[in-house]
This record gives C-alpha cells, structure tokens and sequence, in this order.
C-alpha cells in the first residue's frame, strides 16, 4: 500500500459491499486502496451483528453467488436458515471477506477513521485519521460503501436516523420468560440451540449518545437473561443505526455505492442489489 501514489478508486468502509466492489474493480485492472476502521470487515453484519438475513440464491451471480457459497458451505457458516432467511456466522464472513482479500490486488488500510474530503481538478484527498496520526490519501473517485453513508455525511448530506438496534447472541437458556422483555423486536433459536436476538433502541436526543443508551437497555436485558439461566454470550461492537438520505451522489466523483436517490441502502438487500451492479462480470 502506497499512501502517495493517486490510486483510481478509494472505497469505504471494508462491507460486503466494499469487498466485492473492491475485488471487482482490480480484476478490471483498478488500483483500488479499501479502507477500514476495524481490522475486520464485514459492515452491519460483524460491526453490528446484523446476522439476519433474507437471501434469493436464485437472483444471485459472478462473484457475489460465489461469496455466498463460500459461507454457506464453510462449517458453521450459517447458524440458521428457513427458507430464504439465514443466520449467518459473523466469525466465517470475516474469514471468507478476508481470504477473497488475500487473494486479490486490493490495497488495504485498516485502523482508520476518514475525517475529511477534498475535491480537487483531477482527484479527491481523504484525510484519515489513525494509529500513526494524520494520513492523507488520493483517488480519482470515492465511493462511499458503508451503511451509515459516513463518507456523505463528511460531505454535509443529512442523514435521518430511522431507527436502532443492538444485536447479540444469547446461550444456555433454561427457560422462555426473557422473551418478555419488551424491548425485544425479533428472535431466533439457532440450530446449535443458541439465540440471535435483536433489541430496539429507544432514539437519544442526540445521536452522540446512541451507544450509551444501548448499553443502558442491554444491561437490563442481561438481568432478564440471567434470571433465565442463560448469558450474553457475544455482544456487537456497535449498535446498527438505520439511515435514509436524499441524496447519494455529490459529484461524479464522490458518490454512495448505491447511487439510486431515494433508495434506502438496506445490508439486508445487499446480495440482491449487488448482482444489480453486475459485480463479477465482465462488460462485453
């Protein structure tokens, strides 16, 4: 990885949606330069354990079928299915986006946070900062593939929060009455007799406090977990936040990856929306 070079395509953060553009866009001969705030990837479904997930294998080509089978038919890749809903496992997501990774031509740069965006003549300077400080990289386009559209909102597009939820996996359970609690939205008994569970975040005043109001209600959950014998076995590192915005492009070359305005950019749609983009074929 090369700070100093102007790479063609700059993509955050490392999401589904991320990876596979990333990859797609190198085996088109693409410098592409993916980068990352945690040192795993995945979006919602491993930052926030948004394991839920709708999924037509039928409407699924190129390499994002290919992603699919490779979780579904990793051990233990999925925890749950019904139909066209499956759980899916958040450690053999970060496995397989890792291994599609590895053997590619991304570039990587994780441990970072992007703080501002300059548009210039003939390229665009992301200021990033990270472990080593302040870092400024260059490409000739941006595209902004997170959930939250954190590369919009640096680019003063209003985002209106719809919702949050915090989600969480629960184990050794010996009776039903934590299903009472109220703030419950969905559940879910895993073929290894385990729990996905998905609690509704009450909205703060101010969005700066959503972490800690959704550690104030699992912290009650966990009371009525424990009265049922059971534990918190792996909790999310972040609440997943809902956003919609009006708009999705600021420039031709500054834009969300799903640049259609109006559209909600839904993770649980992504399979769907990424073949959509052709992603995995080559254009005749």
């Amino acid at each position: 990885m090369n700070i100093d070079k102007t790479y063609d395509y700059i993509i955050y953060p490392a999401s589904l949606a991320g990876v596979l553009t990333a990859i797609d866009l190198t085996g088109k001969d693409k410098n592409v330069l993916l980068l990352n705030f945690y040192g795993f990837m995945g979006g919602s479904i491993t930052e926030s354990l948004n394991c839920y997930q709708n999924i037509d294998e039928n409407n699924l080509n190129g390499l994002t079928k290919e992603l699919f089978q490779k979780i579904k038919n990793a051990k233990h890749g999925i925890l749950y299915r019904n139909g066209n809903d499956f759980i899916f496992n958040p450690e053999t997501v970060k496995i397989v986006l890792q291994e599609e990774l590895d053997n590619s031509k991304v570039n990587l740069l994780f441990h970072i946070l992007p703080f501002y965006l300059k548009q210039n003549e003939d390229y665009v300077e992301v200021s990033l900062t990270g472990k080593e400080g302040i870092l400024h990289v260059s490409g000739k386009t941006i595209i902004d593939a997170s959930d939250e559209y954190d590369l919009l909102r640096l680019q003063n597009v209003k985002r209106n929060l719809l919702g949050v939820n915090y989600n969480l996996f629960l184990t050794g359970l010996k009776d039903v009455e934590w299903q009472n609690f109220e703030l419950i939205t969905n559940f879910i008994k895993l073929d290894d007799n385990r729990y996905w569970v998905s609690l509704k975040i009450p909205k703060p005043e101010k969005e700066f406090f959503i972490e800690n109001a959704s550690q104030k209600i699992l912290n009650q959950f966990e009371e009525a977990v424990q009265k049922s014998g059971g534990r918190i076995q792996l909790v999310a590192p972040q609440s997943q936040k809902i956003y919609e915005v009006d708009k999705l492009k600021i420039s031709n070359s500054v834009y969300h990856i799903k640049n259609k305005p109006g559209k909600t950019f839904n993770v649980q749609e992504i399979f769907k929306e990424l073949c959509a983009l052709t992603i995995g074929y080559k254009s005749n």
